[in-house]
């Protein structure tokens, strides 16, 4: 009987202890929360190992470490912990949820937007859940989900202001930008005292041309955390837009200030400087961003720029080289065409195409293939386009893309939209321009003009004419889709030594013209046959240059296929989404202007000189079919809008 007493008491005692000491671990995890939320994470994280070192087993102690690793930036820690607190625990929906935060932040959003997924269905109306399954599927890549994910979450908490917003932000990345303000317009309303809210309200805004008001909620945010070095960042972009540059440069400098490793507001602060002629300054800014992110392309382009204001063209000519390699990729060798075959996994990304992209793509690939110009294999690429498009229905538009299917999407991922072939196109040693051009006879018709346009005919030299369509043949450089036509910018790959000495050229030639504007912009459009007239529009520069090289044998209407332009100039208080993309606006402008238009017939090697103010557009075009008679333009744009 004793000895049963004695029993009795040990487990009850033994009861008492492990009653006690879980009593202990749950005062030691309120006590971790406490500091966890207090922002003390070191006091937090040694009551966390604490409890785990006692009970091992404890899944919420292991899931909160996570979420600490995960808030400190220790994503590889937190990823370990969490995996843990998920098997221990697999019903639990916010384990599996912060589990695919941090995956995401690893850059494995496969992996994540699984994890998010198996969230979602663990706690289907939890909008935490569904707003971090946006996260991973914009991180992924996948916006039209990500749009849904944050629709859902938004529809089980109308007043999710983090769901709102990046609803808005990812709205605002596909371009739609009066959805983006939308959204971001009721994040705002939901949390005026964010400013958060504000600045992504004031980018987009700006996007949307509204730059008084995008200003307005850039300096509200100011005013509620004057520190906030993003929104100083993105007020001087809207301050760079009214061409404030002075002010721009203080925002630039103030974000600076407060992060003095923000890339972007010293790239960005370099284009500011570089619109006040300030060119030195401009190229030591864009060096620090391009040092600071080595492999962001549009940085890399700001600098060449600035090294181009500079006279620097080699430099110039790097940075395209670099950014071009970032966007696109390097060049596809000979002998992966060879031996890679056609449908293997590839680089590029491929979903939606626009037939008339793979019919180009398909004429290039055979004409470089029939010239001996890469391995004959090639043409099993041009056959994998017109298999593809083959399968699209005739009543297809050839400009509008077409979704993809999975089997179709392997045919062509592997050389899409990659560099098959850029040949190196040298300078001329003798220049660029035609000698025989009457330069200041030229000059005093543009000047005497009102407004100011003139057109030269022989426009470059016999040599550098034919290395520049040849290369415009050969390069596989023309990414940008546009409407029935093509573009190659100079980080696409049209940055060559030969398109940078004809900017060169032609300030050298017509100093009275060009001057103090230095080349700010470069690009080249190849066409369908048949297209009518193309988008009205002015540029945002001072002097556009714009010539052409196909031969004229190609130009079915020689009083046609050449350039119209309105004599009317881009009122000064528009910003540059109005006078270039709003065609209402626009046409609403011109026929109250009552303005003369001017026909300007295609000529090869014609170029046109012209007030970049003026709006204008591409003729209508009737060209032969076939690869070579495909119509090629080259346009340059020279200075600020501003600055006469």
């Amino acid at each position: 009987m004793k000895r049963r007493k004695s029993t009795s008491a040990g487990r009850q005692a033994r009861r008492a202890d492990r009653s006690t000491r879980a009593r202990d671990v749950e005062d030691a995890l309120a006590a971790a929360l406490t500091h966890h939320r207090a922002n003390r994470s070191a006091e937090a994280a040694a009551l966390y190992q604490e409890i785990l070192r006692v009970q091992p087993g404890h899944a919420d102690a292991r899931h909160l470490f996570g979420v600490l690793q995960a808030q400190a930036g220790r994503f590889e820690e937190a990823v370990k912990l969490l995996k843990k607190a998920v098997r221990q625990a697999p019903r639990r929906a916010a384990y599996a949820s912060d589990l695919g935060n941090a995956l995401g932040a690893l850059g494995r959003h496969d992996e994540a937007i699984t994890v998010c997924h198996r969230a979602a269905r663990l706690e289907p109306e939890n909008g935490d859940i569904r707003y971090n399954l946006g996260n991973a599927l914009r991180a992924a890549g996948q916006p039209a989900a990500a749009i849904e994910a944050y629709r859902r979450a938004l529809a089980i908490r109308a007043d999710h202001v983090p769901a709102q917003s990046h609803l808005g932000l990812v709205l605002l990345e596909q371009g739609d930008h009066d959805g983006a303000v939308q959204a971001l317009a009721r994040a705002a309303e939901i949390a005026p005292e964010s400013a958060q809210a504000h600045s992504n309200l004031g980018n987009a805004l700006r996007a949307l041309g509204e730059l008084d008001r995008a200003e307005d909620h850039l300096r509200r945010a100011l005013g509620l955390e004057p520190d906030f070095a993003a929104a100083n960042c993105n007020l001087g972009n809207v301050l760079q837009d009214l061409y404030r540059l002075e002010a721009a440069i203080d925002a630039y400098r103030r974000a600076i200030e407060l992060d003095p490793d923000y890339a972007m507001a010293h790239s960005n602060l370099g284009n500011a400087l570089k619109g006040l002629g300030r060119f030195e300054e401009a190229v030591a800014c864009g060096v620090r961003a391009v040092a600071l992110a080595p492999e962001n392309e549009t940085f890399l382009s700001n600098l060449g720029m600035a090294h181009i204001a500079c006279g620097a063209r080699k430099k110039a000519l790097d940075c395209f080289a670099r950014a071009t390699a970032i966007r696109h990729g390097a060049p596809i060798s000979s002998a992966k065409m060879v031996d890679g075959g056609v449908g293997e996994p590839g680089d590029a990304e491929v979903d939606a195409v626009a037939p008339f992209k793979l019919v180009h793509d398909a004429e290039q690939i055979r004409y470089l293939g029939a010239h001996g110009l890469l391995p004959a294999s090639i043409g099993e690429i041009a056959t994998a386009y017109e298999a593809v498009l083959s399968e699209i229905s005739p009543e297809q538009a050839p400009q509008t893309p077409v979704k993809l299917k999975r089997a179709q999407i392997r045919r062509i991922a592997p050389f899409y939209n990659r560099p098959l072939l850029v040949p190196n196109v040298a300078a001329c040693a003798s220049g660029a321009l035609n000698p025989a051009l009457e330069a200041e006879a030229l000059e005093e018709a543009y000047l005497a003009s009102a407004p100011n346009i003139v057109f030269v005919d022989d426009f470059l030299s016999a040599e550098a004419l034919e290395r520049l369509w040849h290369f415009c043949l050969q390069a596989t450089i023309w990414y940008q889709v546009k409407e029935g036509y093509l573009g190659s910018y100079l980080v696409d790959g049209f940055g060559t030594d030969l398109a940078l000495q004809i900017a060169e050229d032609l300030r050298a030639r017509f100093p009275r013209i060009f001057g103090h504007h230095r080349l700010n912009q470069l690009w080249a459009y190849k066409y369908d046959a048949r297209l009518q007239g193309i988008k009205t529009h002015a540029d945002f520069a001072a002097v556009n240059v714009n010539f052409w090289i196909t031969p004229d044998a190609a130009n079915n209407d020689p009083g046609g296929g050449g350039l119209v332009l309105h004599e009317a100039t881009a009122p000064t208080d528009w910003d540059f989404r109005k006078f270039n993309s709003d065609s209402a606006a626009m046409d609403e402008f011109l026929s109250h202007a009552g303005a003369a238009v001017r026909r300007v017939p295609y000529r090869r090697n014609r170029a046109v000189l012209f007030d970049s103010d003026l709006f204008h557009r591409t003729d209508d075009l009737d060209f032969a079919p076939g690869y070579e008679n495909r119509r090629i333009n080259v346009t340059m744009l020279f200075g600020e809008r501003r600055d006469g």
